[in-house]
């Protein structure tokens, strides 16, 4: 069965010209990690992480692997509702007027889980995360070509 995934997956990259910058170990890593996951698409994150963009079980999701397979990062796509309480609170008291988009929960290879999302009220954009307790870890201005449609 893993052998026919991973068929699959070399199969479908050498159809599409812009997977062929991405190790064959980190779709090999992808496949071993989410057998049953659809509508796979690359992309070079960063030299040595590579992103891939993917529906599991009806949800969009993404994954960040290095050159060796190894799963770094996984954010899923969340609704609103689904945040933990800390972290809506948290923006109720900071963050009034501001319309929420791209809800994430990211968990990284230790574990740890944070919350992402993007955040504008009028012409200021923004890209947010927390932590499971509310806390706010980063908050950086979005520039429009990293606006999410």
């Amino acid at each position: 069965m893993l052998f026919a995934g991973i068929a699959l997956v070399i199969s479908v990259s050498a159809a599409n010209q812009k997977d062929d910058k991405i190790p064959v170990t980190a779709k090999v890593g992808f496949v071993a990690k989410f057998p049953s996951a659809q509508k796979a698409k690359w992309s070079i994150e960063k030299p040595g992480e590579f992103e891939v963009e993917y529906v599991l079980s009806g949800v969009e999701s993404s994954a960040l692997f290095d050159t060796k397979g190894n799963l770094l990062e996984t954010e899923t796509e969340i609704k609103e509702s689904e945040l933990p309480l800390a972290v809506k609170a948290t923006i109720a008291n900071d963050f009034v007027g501001y319309k929420l988009d791209e809800i994430e929960k990211a968990t990284n290879s230790k574990g740890t889980i944070s919350f992402e999302m993007e955040a504008a009220k009028g012409k200021e954009k923004l890209e947010i995360s927390f932590d499971t307790t509310g806390k706010l870890v980063s908050k950086e201005p979005l520039k429009e070509a990293e606006v999410k449609d």
